[in-house]
């Protein structure tokens, strides 16, 4: 841990030297050409809707403002413009956030990482205080590392930060093939947090079956608490635990670092036992992912019957009356929906969309767009783009009419992601990327760049065609929907014609 206050006279000192050599027009030209640079790599235009192009670019502006450089910080929910939260970093920094630097500045992606590894000592000696032998448990809240929750149900017990965050490892692997991250430090991130959840969960005769359990969980929506195998809960850490065993058995010939971490061939056949035994509570007769275990059991919150004026409800309900009732705060469930795309059916995604979003009210600034994502994905076209545009105007029109305290950093990342994962349809692995397209039919055309493998992109989809171009790097596998083609500094250009999906 860094004290802040242990290089305070060298900084200072540092800083006296620099302003006596620094003009005013010294540092606006140099502040022109880091913005000039930052709008080449990272803007994403949008022809025909100029409204939301004014926002979408707002909330660029900010997001890149808000983000940790240093390896010591990450990015505040409220971003640099406001003390709600106390500063303090959540997981909406790498659900959220992190896909759009991943994307655009994979080396700012890094250094966020890198606070949770430089903070992973502390997540261990947590996970040992909360009486567990082994693993990692990150904080719910934190500045520097420790837990800055205080003891509330739907804070602390919300551990899927832990695979939350070996989830964003992940995918900036994917993303980069930055192989000297994951052996060096992503690697231990994703086990540490994989041994917390060996440690935390169990195995129940559920339904028959020996599944392994997770009880007494807190998911996204926080007007549920301490639950019993929280849906999205189990799923991350199911994944969580598969990329365990992945990278463990990619490293099997390489003894230091296995060593090193002390990971045995038994405590991986464990990890991927509990992964293939994780119970997912599911409704055949729905064919609806349940939210946690015995949702099914609550009753239903009327919302049409309350007025507007009650709404947040947080504000307006005790926390134990929403707990017994079906109503949600934000996206819980259809988050995996949204994160794990090609492992729904489209009649699964439409399914846990007409079932979730009715109870839904959205009291958080982190649900809309992901809704956004999902009506995209199934074809509802007009709940896509009132989700989106209501999403993407959150700070700029006040939406929840409390921007006075800071901006909602979540959804800004979460607009982004709107546009990206909703209407273009990107989905990306370690070997492939590709688009699937499903622009508003007021936008002409969405323009963006992407680093991916190495290299970058620049693309232009437009209703029924998408253009792509590699700008630097050795190439690359594109498609667009089934179509693959493949990018070389010889053959940097392609042009994809496709029609409407629905």
């Amino acid at each position: 841990m860094v004290n802040a206050n242990m290089y305070s006279d060298q900084y200072l000192s540092a800083l006296d030297n620099y302003i006596m050599d620094t003009t005013f027009k010294s540092e606006l030209m140099a502040s022109a050409q880091v913005w000039q640079t930052f709008w080449l790599h990272s803007d994403v235009q949008i022809e025909g809707d100029p409204a939301l192009q004014l926002c979408v670019r707002f909330n660029l502006f900010e997001l890149n403002q808000s983000a940790g450089r240093n390896e010591q910080t990450s990015i505040p929910a409220k971003g640099l413009t406001g003390n709600g939260y106390g500063g303090h970093f959540f997981w909406d920094t790498e659900i959220f956030m992190l896909p759009f630097f991943t994307y655009t500045q994979p080396e700012v992606a890094k250094k966020l990482l890198m606070f949770r590894y430089h903070t992973l000592q502390i997540a261990k000696e947590q996970a040992s205080d909360f009486g567990l032998e082994k693993g990692a448990m990150y904080p719910w809240r934190t500045i520097n590392g420790y837990e800055s929750s205080a003891y509330w149900l739907a804070g602390q017990a919300q551990f899927h930060i832990n695979a939350d965050i070996a989830f964003a490892v992940e995918q900036y692997y994917e993303i980069t093939h930055d192989e000297a991250f994951i052996r060096n430090y992503g690697f231990e991130i994703i086990l540490e947090t994989a041994r917390f959840w060996m440690e935390y969960g169990n195995y129940a005769q559920l339904n028959g079956k020996r599944q392994f359990v997770l009880n007494r969980v807190t998911g996204p929506d926080e007007y549920s608490a301490l639950v019993d195998n929280n849906y999205y809960t189990n799923a991350l850490a199911q994944n969580n635990l598969r990329l365990a065993v992945k990278y463990a058995r990619k490293f099997r010939g390489d003894d230091g670092i296995l060593s090193r971490l002390n990971v045995t061939v038994d405590e991986i056949k464990s990890m991927d036992q509990a992964a293939e035994s994780m119970y997912l509570p599911y409704d055949k007769r729905k064919n609806v992912k349940l939210q946690f275990q015995d949702f099914e059991q609550l009753p239903k919150m009327d919302l049409a019957s309350i007025d507007q004026s009650k709404f947040p409800l947080l504000l307006h309900y005790h926390p134990l009356m929403l707990y017994r009732q079906q109503v949600n705060k934000q996206a819980d469930t259809v988050m995996v929906d949204f994160m794990f795309p090609e492992g729904n059916t489209l009649d699964q995604l439409k399914a846990d969309y007409e079932f979730y979003e009715p109870i839904t009210t959205h009291d958080s600034s982190l649900s809309k767009a992901i809704y956004a994502i999902i009506a995209a994905r199934i074809g509802k076209d007009k709940q896509a783009y009132n989700f989106f545009s209501q999403a993407v105007q959150t700070d700029l029109m006040d939406v929840h009419h409390n921007t006075k305290n800071g901006i909602h950093a979540g959804s800004l990342g979460a607009a982004w992601e709107g546009i990206m994962y909703g209407f273009v349809g990107i989905v990306n692995n370690a070997t492939s990327f590709s688009l699937k397209p499903h622009l508003p039919v007021t936008w002409n055309c969405v323009k963006f760049r992407v680093h991916l493998y190495g290299n970058e992109f620049k693309f232009s989809v437009y209703q029924d065609s998408v253009e792509a171009e590699l700008l630097s790097g050795k190439g690359a596998d594109i498609s667009v929907y089934d179509d693959k083609k493949h990018l070389t500094p010889k053959h940097a250009k392609e042009t994809w014609h496709y029609s409407n999906q629905f």
